[in-house]
């Protein structure tokens, strides 16, 4: 029997307690046999209270419970399809991203707190941009700073492009 993350679909090594991939509790998985049939739900996916085993419809919030009704991508395999949209939040992260300037690709892909915190770094790195700039080693440190920070801003728009159809 394997767990499939209900927040991405990848699946869970048995014995986690969390997904690897997004950081969901294992708890609100699905159990799913190899056949990729989902055996149980444990929590309803609507209201998140615990279920009756064998249940049709949650006993709280009155939704289905049946496999049939709940999509689930388990074969993570296809081909990811990028949109306009993707593309313009690539070009955001990248080239402000050379100057830097970060969050801009995060705003497109409207995630929000990712976005604040890659704009705060640009705000703090532009304040002690001039007095770090003095100093050899403080070149040397904001330099890795932002290159470090471009890298991450850069990978992380990729993540929310690959899990966005997960």
């Amino acid at each position: 029997m394997k767990q499939i993350c209900s927040g991405c679909g990848s699946e869970i090594p048995e014995g986690s307690d969390f997904c690897y991939a997004c950081g969901a509790w294992a708890k609100n998985s699905y159990k799913v046999n190899d056949e990729g049939t989902i055996l149980y739900l444990q929590y309803c996916m609507k209201c998140g209270k615990e279920l009756v085993p064998g249940a049709e419809y949650c006993s709280h919030c009155g939704a289905k419970t049946k496999d049939s009704e709940i999509p689930i991508n388990i074969n993570r395999s296809q081909k990811l399809k990028m949109t306009n949209l993707d593309f313009v939040a690539i070009l955001l992260a990248v080239v402000p991203g050379l100057f830097n300037i970060f969050g801009l690709g995060q705003v497109i892909q409207r995630r929000w707190s990712k976005a604040f915190v890659y704009i705060c770094a640009t705000a703090i790195f532009l304040y002690i941009y001039p007095a770090m700039m003095e100093s050899s080693n403080g070149r040397v440190i904001m330099i890795a700073l932002q290159i470090g920070f471009f890298i991450m801003s850069v990978l992380d728009v990729f993540k929310g492009i690959a899990t966005k159809g997960a």
